[in-house]
């Protein structure tokens, strides 16, 4: 029988015989993760490959969304603004002629929005020809009191900001043996173990800056830089859509919960619309007219988008006791804003008025790509204008408010 002291000293030996080597690998990980600058890299791999790829942590994706834009811009004259709720517009929902880079991010709200398009007209007016910023109510970003934040999208600034979050050995120490870095760990352990060559496969998390090329089920190429989503062909295309490889569109039994969830009262929707008391900021408002107008000195052109929601969201929270005042608010707000600017808004807030079904979404408010191309469709079939690139504009009519309003949201959604 062991003795006291024998006992603690067995056990204190088993525990560092365990927490040892688990703090040591994911010490490795780390450094693997932070010893390169990885936006750098995967930039630079899908510029040569115009391959499926992304930075870690995808989460935290301007870094590598802005390099990304900064090789683009010598060719795209089509931009799309936006958070997540973006990230599904593809090359492929515009009509031939437009070059269109995505330079949504995630989180990314209307404030900063504004202040990136400013930066790229101001640099690259010239050649933009349309530039696509979304007015998420949903989000709460129309609603927000800040003011627009300036953006600094040139090289330096991505090296400055990437050198800055790399963390301390403290806080390197800390993360490793922490319990997500640790599951991460067993995972990663887990594919060397099943690897058919276990050598390679270590050196591909611990040593090289990123994993092998492999080929995506559509056969575009793939690589990716980080620990998670290994072999997924999850991140971003060269046209800077996502994927969504790691997450699931609804089936079709989740749906109806789903659209229930989203029209309670203390949904985040319904939250978003009691923001401000539903009234779009108007200094935002001011900042993105004066925006369009001077895109449109330059001969481009400005597409204001309501992000299309799951099908029934909008109707469902237009008829809720808690919702109807707010949603009809914001939206005549939007609406005649537009009218009295002459700028073009495409409301799709009701997408299933386009044709979108709940399938075609991830959650209440990321459409895929399918729900996106079928609202640029009806856009484009309609206003031929925004279809032809640097084509000669027809005259603007000079109507009244209301008739110009007649014709900037397709089709008419107002609560």
């Amino acid at each position: 029988m062991l003795r006291p002291k024998s006992y603690v000293a067995l056990v204190l030996g088993l525990c560092l015989g365990i927490l040892a080597p688990a703090c040591a690998l994911g010490l490795a990980l780390s450094t693997a993760a932070y010893r390169v600058d990885k936006n750098r890299l995967a930039s630079e791999w899908q510029q040569a490959t115009h391959g499926v790829t992304y930075a870690p942590p995808i989460s935290l994706n301007r870094p590598f969304k802005t390099l990304r834009l900064l090789d683009r811009m010598s060719e795209a004259d089509t931009i799309v603004f936006g958070s997540s709720t973006m990230m599904g517009v593809r090359q492929e929902a515009f009509p031939a002629g437009h070059t269109v880079y995505n330079f949504a991010q995630s989180g990314n709200p209307l404030r900063s929005m504004i202040g990136e398009a400013r930066y790229i007209v101001g640099r690259w007016g010239e050649r933009v020809k349309l530039l696509v910023i979304p007015l998420d109510w949903a989000l709460g970003f129309v609603q927000q009191p800040d003011a627009p934040i300036p953006a600094d999208l040139s090289a330096a600034s991505v090296a400055s900001a990437t050198a800055a979050i790399r963390p301390s050995w403290r806080a390197e120490l800390i993360d490793a043996l922490s319990l997500p870095r640790l599951k991460i760990l067993a995972g990663v352990l887990r594919d060397i173990a099943r690897a058919p060559d276990r050598r390679a496969a270590f050196r591909g998390y611990f040593v090289d800056a990123g994993g092998p090329e492999y080929r995506c089920a559509d056969g575009t190429p793939a690589r990716d830089f980080d620990f998670v989503y290994r072999g997924l062909c999850n991140g971003f295309r060269y046209d800077g859509s996502a994927t969504f490889a790691a997450q699931k569109p609804l089936r079709e039994g989740e749906v109806a919960a789903t659209l229930a969830a989203a029209v309670a009262g203390g949904s985040q929707y319904a939250v978003a619309l009691q923001t401000q008391g539903g009234e779009p900021n108007p200094a935002l408002l001011a900042a993105l007219a004066d925006l369009a107008h001077r895109v449109d000195r330059h001969g481009g052109r400005v597409l204001f988008l309501v992000p299309p929601l799951l099908p029934g969201v909008e109707a469902h929270l237009a008829a809720t006791p808690h919702s109807r005042a707010l949603l009809s608010r914001t939206k005549h707000a939007l609406e005649a804003w537009a009218a009295r600017e002459r700028l073009t808004l495409l409301d799709a807030g009701r997408s299933e008025r386009f044709g979108c079904q709940g399938v075609e979404f991830i959650d209440p408010h990321h459409a895929l790509p399918e729900c996106h191309r079928k609202v640029f469709a009806r856009f484009f079939a309609v206003h031929r204008e925004f279809a032809a690139v640097g084509a000669a504009r027809p005259p603007e009519p000079r109507g009244t408010a209301e008739a110009h309003a007649s014709a900037v949201a397709l089709p008419s959604s107002n609560p």
